[in-house]
């Protein structure tokens, strides 16, 4: 059998099963689990493209089948003196990728590195069978939080003020929220990866956070106003301050 083939199966029946089955049964304060995949990566590094392919085939799954499975992309810049500058890279991702090895006692750092929901195991970027697994076994079962969100502009301003309503313990929470640019292609002509065209799906642009402290509210985040919203979404989530797992997400597209 196509291995391609059967880790998409496992990805899509998991989604199905999670979906039907958080459908059905009627659970007193346990909600429909999500997932939030979050992957550290860089254009100078050589197996960050094979991670990108994987992850845009998770993100085509769950847009398709409208479950809650979300990939945001953080590019790093490890790699900035290897040659090529990514131009998309971020010092404050770098710190973030740090302190989650920190807080989870991981001592090596590299890309493409995937935490998913916040949990004690890193993944690398291209092991589909156990990030697979992963997100197999969390959309099974049923969560503590939920969270919903909506987003408008803000009239003759730049920027976006995201609304938001969480079912669950708020306490010692932050709500982060992630500015992503869906879709990038860039030709990179150093480094590692010099004279490809490099395809990106989910693109942080942006991160904000803000301590919690009630179930609902709202946060303004910086947008250009000028900006096209086609190719851009908004991803949400609820992250525990001394644990750092993700305990809900959400996520909203722009409409043309």
């Amino acid at each position: 059998m196509n291995k391609k083939i059967s880790i998409l199966s496992i990805l899509l029946l998991a989604m199905q099963f999670a979906f039907a089955q958080n459908n059905t049964k009627e659970v007193p304060k346990l909600f429909q689990p999500s997932v939030l995949i979050e992957l550290f990566s860089s254009e100078g590094c050589s197996s960050c493209p094979y991670a990108d392919e994987f992850l845009k085939e998770v993100v085509q799954i769950s847009d398709s089948s409208h479950t809650p499975v979300y990939v945001i992309d953080y590019h790093v810049v490890i790699w900035n003196r290897s040659g090529w500058v990514d131009p998309f890279s971020d010092s404050a991702f770098s710190l973030r990728q740090q302190e989650y090895l920190y807080r989870k006692k991981i001592n090596t750092l590299y890309t493409p590195m995937v935490f998913v929901n916040g949990g004690d195991k890193e993944f690398a970027g291209g092991d589909k069978r156990s990030i697979g697994k992963a997100i197999q076994e969390l959309l099974t079962q049923p969560s503590k939080h939920f969270l919903r969100t909506g987003i408008t502009k803000v009239k003759e301003e730049d920027s976006l003020l995201v609304a938001y309503q969480i079912w669950g313990n708020v306490d010692s929470c932050d709500l982060k929220v992630a500015f992503i640019q869906k879709e990038i292609n860039n030709m990179v002509t150093g480094g590692e990866n010099k004279d490809m065209i490099l395809h990106h799906h989910n693109v942080v642009r942006g991160l904000f956070s803000k301590p919690l402290t009630g179930a609902e509210g709202y946060m303004k985040i910086p947008v250009d106003q000028k900006l096209n919203l086609d190719n851009y979404r908004v991803v949400v989530f609820i992250q525990h301050q001394g644990t750092w797992k993700v305990l809900a997400a959400d996520q909203m597209t722009f409409k043309p």
